[in-house]
Formats: C-alpha cells, structure tokens, sequence
C-alpha cells in the first residue's frame, strides 16, 4: 500500500489490506458512492442485502462487492457512516458529533488512512495513569465488576475510570470485562489520534461504487432458508429487495426497541442476547470560541478527574472549538435538561475545568443519539451475566441472515467496527 497521508509525527506503516489488492487504484483516483435506485440496474434478486451503512455495513458490503457478489445496502439515515459523524458546516473546523478518535497505532483503521491520503494528529490525554489490577480469582457469571473488584481488595481509587466513557462498573459484567482485559485497558499508556479534515474523509475507500440506498428503512426482514425478504421504506413508497443472504448491523438500541420485524421471529438464543445487552448514553457539547481559552500544552481536560466532563479541544486556529464530553449518567441527567440549559451545564464545568472564566461561545451545537431514531443510544456494553450474549447473536441463522456490529462483539471503536464487517462476511463466503 502507498503511504498515504502522514501524521505530524508520522503514521504507522501498515500491511497490505485485501480491499486494496482490488480496488485501491480506483479509491486513490477518485470516485463517488453510488447512491439511489438509478446508480445501478435493477435486480430481480442480490447475493446479499446489508442494512446499515455505517462502518460496519460499509466494511462488510465492501468485502463481498470485492469478491463478486451484488451487495445492496440499505441505509435509514440520508448519509453514511453510521455513528461516524463529522459536521462540516457548523465551523471552518470539522467536527465529529459521534467516534472523534483513532485508538492507537495498531489499529486496522490505519489502512484507510493510507488509502484515503488522510492527515491524522496526535491528541495528547491523560492516559495509562491507573496501575495494573491483580484478580486472581475468576468472577462469578452474574457479578458485576464492582463487586467482583470489592471482592477482590481492590481500593475504589484503584478502579478503571470507565464511567468516562461508558456507564459505572456496578452495570458492567465481571466476566466480560476480565475476559477482554478491560479492568487494566486503562493502565496501559496509549495514543491517540484525530484525523484532520474529519473522520468521514475514510469512508470513500469503503463506500467505492458500492449500491447504497439511503433514506431506505427495512421494517421488515422475512426470512427463511431460501433467502431474505426485506420490507423498506423509501421516499418514493414501499419497496421490497430479494436476496440469498442478508447482514444484519444495526444498534443494539434499535434491536432492543423491535424497530425492524423479523418473520419469523427471532429464534430465542438470539432474542435473549439482544434483552441482554444494553446501549449507554453519550452526549457531546460543542462550543465554539472567537479566542482562544483552552491551556496551550493540553488537548484534553478532565480525564482523570471525577468531573463527569471531559473536554476535547479540536481547533486552536481561530475559531477555537471545544467539545465537552458526558456518558452514562452524567449524560442522561443532561438529557432530561431543555438545550440551552445542557450547553449553560457544559460551559460551567469548562470553566470550572479551567480555572477561569470562559467567554459566550459564537456559536454552538450537539447530537442527541438517545434521541436518535436510528441509533436509541450511543453504544453497547455487556450488562453482568450477558457475556456470552454477543457471541449467541453472531450466530448465522441458517447461513442466511448475520448479526454484525457492537452486538456480536462488544467492542464500541470505529476499528472494533470496520474489522468486524469483513470478519462477519468472511465467514458468509466460506458458506457459500
């Protein structure tokens, strides 16, 4: 692969990705998503439907349009990617209002910054400031991970501060959380990274001439071993799309509200693990500035502290734009609150963070993914006793239709994301 767009300290080199060995060439030159029904001639019947299109849904629809198979993917939103949301008009600044970050320098998302010619900057934060945790003994199946870390001595002031991110260790699975290393992923010191002219600018190696539908809502998947029958709603009426097989990569917030129908029901392994997982609640507050208020040697304020606040600065050029961060708790107390009253919320704690007074933004705005039709909240974790839940949705059903996305995995990061559309679809083309 071609080096691509380089960091200011340089991006890790990366191997070669399969997508690149057949369409990088087209992705480098140029080219556009194909979107509506008039990109592509009418098919009586896809190899495969995906319902999605965010990074999921991009990644997998990818995989099998590079192994030959006619892919349609049916998008609800008027754009792609997802939870992967960058507004490019509320400043001369890109802004994410969903993922902001590349987790570290082995992340698989590094490919599609090569291929996207992307720049990328480190972002500097209070990380690996927590000491690895000794649990020797394994924790019960139905323990949470605060109990289980009381059970193991281990002092409060000593526990991961996943709150910042996620919901409390009181609504964590014990076992999930050992298994995947989570108690100790905040010991581990990490870098960070935000791509300069917006996340989004990754997804045209993803998007390349694929058929995507937008502002096309499956209702409906009907199903058998023959094939799937998806029921959608379009701006120009109903419609139905035929396929031999159909993947599934939509939010745990919308399977849990029944939003999409399945005929016939779901089998009850798979009804199970979807009530068995939960979506926390996450919420960015976005604030823009005529000068400059944010301490020249931080990007980050609030990170190891119990604020319920941490605060992203993502612009030092005028204007200056500052992203405050809430989840779990913090961030449904913000949401019961009217709008304006949220960003007087926000703008207080910035202060407070800062240590002075700040002055009134030029401009502001947030995204509410709780409020969201087609998200029901920002993402997924494994409530205690549902850490074989995601395992149980990834299950095929009768090599037809898969489960993809946070719920089959647990991982909530764009790179958890884009890897798992081409794992679940490699699996689909060794069932061909």
């Amino acid at each position: 692969m071609g080096s691509g767009g380089r960091g200011s300290d340089g991006n890790p080199p990366t191997a070669v990705s399969r997508r690149s060995l057949l369409v990088g060439g087209g992705v480098l030159l140029g080219g556009a998503v194909a979107l509506g029904a008039s990109a592509h001639l009418y098919r009586e019947r896809w190899d495969v439907a995906v319902i999605g299109a965010g990074v999921t849904g991009l990644s997998a629809a990818r995989n099998l349009a590079d192994h030959g198979l006619s892919v349609i993917v049916l998008e609800a939103r008027d754009r792609i990617g997802g939870q992967l949301y960058t507004d490019h008009d509320f400043s001369s600044v890109p802004v994410e209002l969903g993922a902001g970050l590349i987790h570290g320098r082995e992340a698989h998302t590094w490919e599609l910054v090569a291929e996207a010619g992307a720049e990328t900057v480190p972002v500097r934060a209070g990380n690996g400031t927590v000491e690895t945790l000794t649990t020797p003994d394994p924790p019960r199946d139905d323990e949470d991970a605060a109990a289980y870390l009381r059970r193991m001595g281990v002092p409060e002031d000593r526990w991961p501060p996943v709150s910042i991110d996620n919901e409390s260790l009181e609504r964590w699975s014990a076992v999930w959380m050992r298994e995947y290393g989570l108690f100790d992923w905040w010991a581990v010191p990490r870098e960070n990274f935000r791509v300069v002219g917006g996340y989004d600018s990754l997804l045209p190696p993803l998007s390349y001439d694929l058929d995507i539908r937008l502002e096309h809502t499956v209702d409906r998947v009907r199903w058998s071993g023959r094939g799937v029958r998806l029921d959608v709603s379009a701006p120009g009426g109903g419609t139905r799309v035929r396929a031999d097989r159909c993947v599934v990569t939509l939010p745990i917030g919308v399977l849990k509200a029944g939003d999409v129908d399945f005929e016939p029901p779901l089998p009850a392994g798979h009804r199970d693990a979807v009530d068995a997982l939960d979506r926390t609640d996450a919420l960015k507050l976005v604030y823009e500035f005529d000068r400059a208020v944010f301490p020249a040697n931080e990007d980050a304020l609030g990170w190891d502290e119990d604020s319920g606040f941490v605060f992203w600065c993502v612009s030092r050029e005028a204007p200056e734009v500052v992203v405050a961060w809430a989840a779990g708790e913090k961030a449904r107390e913000l949401q019961g609150m009217p709008t304006a009253e949220r960003f007087a919320t926000g703008l207080a704690a910035l202060s407070e963070a800062l240590g002075a007074g700040v002055p009134e933004p030029v401009a502001r705005t947030t995204h509410d993914w709780a409020a969201d039709e087609f998200s029901r909240g920002a993402y997924l974790f494994v409530p205690p006793g549902a850490h074989d839940a995601p395992d149980a949705l990834a299950a095929p059903l009768e090599g037809v239709v898969y489960f993809a996305g946070e719920p089959t995995t647990g991982e909530n990061t764009v790179d958890g994301a884009y890897a798992n559309g081409y794992d679940t679809t490699d699996v689909l083309l060794t069932n061909l």
